[in-house]
């Protein structure tokens, strides 16, 4: 049954955001590929808004603000449509996609499932990592609230002090809706957002931009779909690590907005490149409102195109009167975007991230497509040099932006992952908390077009060669199809991607020695439903994993994350409830205030291998302040009795 669950909320998740997003997108005037690309920023933007919006006016989270917003942007999108300054006929990219093009996506798409199937084990298993913590209780949280608005998902750690001023809460809100739609569990939704996000969108999205920079032709886009599926640092990486589903949420979804200003420059009068603008700004609330870090790369790559742009008017025979013109928008743009890089970046002390190599090691893993420590991937960093030599040599405007895209994205990495010069390197990486595995995703954006380049050279030049040697024409497409499925398919996914695929299987695995929630921990979990009441609130130790029980058995918990703005009262139960006498008249009043009932104890064991022990909790076995109520190996139930 957890298996027709997951289907059911991957089923729910699509349905959430590529029924919104695809009205929007074809009321624009979209069709095809650019529909379904557009549909899920479009979509996605509708629900942030949605979550925004319904504070503001009295509504609870659900469906209802989601419709609203639907509503509203749909008459917009159909006032703009009878536009006379507006072309409907302008989203539309080169010829429509053919069968192998076609077929080369749906590809892409399973592969990734298998992937992320494979990754997960069983439905009902979570990623064993730190910031999960935060992710599936926040979806919680924004059930019992009734708001998953930015503005107020960050009081769930921090109330006492009036909550995060804003925190990204795409993922979240996305997710909850999911749970309230299905009924399904927090872990299987959380892991059903991930796999449509990483499996749908992401190379929806890429091989839209890849059309763009490369062309639409069935060897571009064999070659694509086969390389954005055979990247370890995208998106399984941001999937292993962190986790970081924020952030690839909206990374998997960059792809449409940069490829709509590209085709908005190629379009010869504004009535054609408003549609494009239109969609493109429309995708910022998805992206920004997912995550920030997000917004801050689709800057990056934004700011390639328009340099190129820029730069090719400066030196063309345009009129002066237009150069001028063009160089003050790229100063305001210039200074737009230099003020967002400086605003957006997180507080100093969440970005300490240290370099974690030399420059010299990070150049060879970008020229190796090995970031982040992987396994050199010699069929990616082959194709992509390939596209790097042949656009380097046609020096056509999409070919400059496709190798601006790769010195951007490697220029960034390099410069995280080895530069000593701190300070440089913070102004430069702190958008992305100085932390290598977040800019290592970005060079996914910039290999897929690349490839899509080299591989479509590389099939033209075989062809070439096939058709001198082989005669018989049905044994030489017979004997290049095999070739192609061999290198572009085969040899990434059972070489580099089978030990990316093992390395995120590892995040997920459901062990006794689980880093987060260990077999024993996650089953006395789920036996919370019969022996906790619904509203009695458990004590325990966030970073062994108690928080969960928040999440999993729908339990509330004195402290549902780890970095947690600590009250008076939680420092005393936190300090001295295991050796309080009954009747301690001031841990009994924080017992009170804070409606504890039950006690989680789940051992030394840290994620992170952190050490952050409770004085407070560390003696219970031995306290007269509570009685054990239930246990599974070393994880143990108590409830609270030092006040009667």
């Amino acid at each position: 049954m957890v298996w027709i669950d997951l289907g059911l909320a991957v089923l729910a998740t699509a349905a959430i955001v590529l029924v919104p997003g695809l009205l929007i997108s074809l009321l624009l005037g979209a069709r095809g590929h650019v529909a379904w690309a557009l549909a899920v920023p479009a979509g996605t933007t509708v629900i942030v808004l949605a979550a925004l919006a319904a504070p503001f006016v009295g509504l609870g989270w659900g469906l209802v603000p989601v419709i609203a917003v639907t509503a509203v942007i749909a008459v917009i999108a159909t006032v703009l449509r009878f536009m006379p300054w507006f072309s409907t006929s302008a989203l539309r990219i080169g010829d429509r996609l053919g069968r192998t093009a076609l077929l080369a996506i749906g590809g892409a798409v399973a592969v990734v499932v298998v992937q992320l199937i494979v990754v997960i084990g069983t439905p009902e298993n979570i990623s064993q990592t730190f910031d999960n913590i935060f992710h599936l209780n926040a979806i919680r949280y924004a059930l019992d609230t009734g708001s998953v608005s930015p503005l107020t998902i960050g009081s769930m750690t921090s109330a006492a002090t009036g909550g995060l001023p804003f925190y990204p809460s795409g993922w979240h809100a996305v997710a909850s809706l999911v749970v309230q739609l299905t009924g399904v569990s927090i872990p299987i939704v959380s892991n059903a957002v991930m796999i449509f996000f990483a499996a749908f969108a992401w190379p929806v999205s890429i091989l839209l931009l890849t059309r763009m920079l490369a062309g639409s032709s069935a060897p571009q886009m064999v070659a694509g779909a086969a390389i954005s599926v055979a990247i370890p640092a995208f998106p399984l990486l941001l999937v292993d690590y962190g986790v970081l589903f924020p952030y690839m949420m909206s990374l998997s979804m960059i792809g449409v907005p940069i490829a709509f200003v590209i085709a908005a420059s190629a379009r010869a009068s504004w009535s054609e490149r408003w549609p494009f603008v239109v969609g493109a700004l429309g995708s910022v609330p998805a992206i920004a409102i997912a995550h920030p870090g997000g917004f801050v790369a689709l800057l990056v790559f934004t700011t390639v195109v328009l340099l190129v742009l820029w730069i090719r008017l400066l030196a063309s025979r345009a009129s002066t009167r237009a150069k001028i013109v063009s160089s003050v928008c790229a100063a305001a743009y210039s200074i737009i975007a230099l003020v967002a890089w400086y605003v957006l970046r997180p507080p100093v002390d969440a970005r300490s991230w240290l370099p974690t190599e030399t420059v010299g090691q990070a150049v060879g893993e970008v020229l190796t497509a090995s970031v982040w420590f992987g396994p050199v991937n010699l069929v990616v960093a082959a194709l992509a040099i390939a596209g790097l030599v042949v656009c380097l040599r046609r020096r056509s405007a999409t070919d400059w932006m496709a190798v601006g895209f790769f010195a951007a994205a490697a220029g960034l990495y390099i410069v995280v992952s080895g530069l000593p010069y701190l300070v440089q390197r913070d102004i430069l990486t702190g958008a992305w908390y100085n932390n290598a595995p977040r800019l290592a995703a970005l060079l996914a954006i910039a290999w897929v077009p690349l490839a899509a380049v080299g591989g479509a050279t590389l099939w033209a030049a075989a062809t070439r060669w096939s058709t001198r040697r082989i005669r018989r024409t049905g044994l030489r497409r017979a004997s290049l199809a095999a070739v192609v499925l061999l290198v572009l398919v085969v040899v990434p996914q059972v070489g580099t991607m089978r030990q990316a695929v093992a390395s995120a299987q590892g995040a997920f695995a459901t062990t006794d020695e689980s880093p987060l929630l260990t077999s024993d921990e996650l089953a006395l979990i789920e036996r919370l439903d019969d022996e906790v009441p619904e509203d009695a609130v458990i004590l325990g130790s966030p970073w062994t994993g108690t928080a969960l029980a928040y999440a999993i058995a729908d339990r509330p918990v004195v402290m549902p994350h780890t970095l947690m703005d600590i009250t008076e009262e939680m420092s005393v139960l936190l300090d001295r409830l295991d050796s309080a006498k009954p009747g301690s008249a001031e841990v009994c009043a924080a017992i009170d205030d804070l409606g504890v009932e039950y006690v989680l104890d789940f051992g030394t064991q840290e994620v992170n291998d952190g050490k952050h022990p409770y004085k407070g909790l560390d003696r219970l076995r031995s306290s007269q302040a509570v009685e054990k109520v239930d246990e599974v190996g070393d994880a143990v139930l108590y409830k609270v009795v030092l006040c009667g």
